[in-house]
């Protein structure tokens, strides 16, 4: 079983990118030497910390602790009909235009993320006096 660390790091290898593009994509209000840090198994992320990884690194939460703790879970159930659709659309997909789609999915999973943080971000506007 591989650490939290040496998972981190092969997933932001894969997506080719620097500690810091890291840093900068995630929009993590950290240096680039916290993920050194996260890769070398000398800090630990937050939840929501390893959640952003997650969506940069083009994965989940759920499977980074998966493959982290070796657990595998049973999926058991039926997905709601939007979740079956898209299931469906998916596995017409052929090569290239599967990983279309998934890149897709992955962008807009990214910018609804960017936009929330913005949102957070921004005073709210004053009141107008009438």
């Amino acid at each position: 079983m591989d650490s939290l660390g040496y998972l981190l790091k092969r997933l932001r290898e894969k997506k080719h990118f620097t500690q810091a593009e890291v840093i900068e994509k995630s929009g993590l209000d950290r240096s680039s030497s916290y993920i050194s840090s996260l890769e070398t198994n000398k800090s630990s992320p937050t939840v929501d910390e390893l959640d952003r990884l997650a969506v940069l690194y083009g994965t989940t939460l759920q499977d980074i602790l998966s493959d982290w703790k070796g657990i595998n879970p049973s999926w058991d159930f039926t997905p709601n009909p939007d979740i079956q659709m898209l299931m469906s659309f998916y596995t017409s997909l052929l090569g290239t235009r599967r990983q279309t789609a998934l890149e897709f999915v992955q962008y807009l999973a990214e910018k609804q993320l960017m936009e929330k943080r913005r949102a957070e971000s921004e005073p709210p506007e004053p009141a107008s006096g009438a």
